[in-house]
């Protein structure tokens, strides 16, 4: 039997036209540090099987992905276009990020659930 290691994802950070297109793999609700009082906070974590580079990577949730993305869409493939900042809304000195999400077809291999299927869980 072959082991591959499975390592943690990394961070992927989204700039002015950034493009990630991969398998929603999980969504998950964490506890991150608000840089501002150093308090632990909520946010949703979104981790994405990247098709081009085949890495593990995950981003932080803002209102607009957390509007566009759902729990429901794991398994399916995205596409999540950074199309720039919008200057007139900012927080702490971060101007709000604009994106357009895209949901395509579920990938080969995930259940309906969200859960992968693997030939270990076919019976012959």
């Amino acid at each position: 039997m072959n082991f591959i290691e499975r390592k943690e994802p990394i961070k992927f950070e989204f700039g002015e036209g950034a493009v990630l297109t991969g398998v929603l793999t999980n969504v998950e609700r964490v506890k991150v540090r608000d840089s501002r009082t150093d308090l632990p906070k909520d946010a949703v974590r979104y981790a994405v099987d990247e098709i081009e580079s085949g890495e593990a990577v995950f981003f932080f949730g803002t209102h607009q992905l957390n509007g566009k993305l759902r729990p429901s869409d794991i398994g399916h493939y995205v596409r999540i276009v950074c199309e720039g900042e919008d200057r007139s809304v900012s927080r702490n000195g971060n101007a709000m990020k604009i994106f357009k999400v895209y949901i395509a077809g579920r990938a080969p291999g995930w259940a309906t659930d969200g859960t992968q299927i693997t030939n270990e869980d076919i019976g012959f």
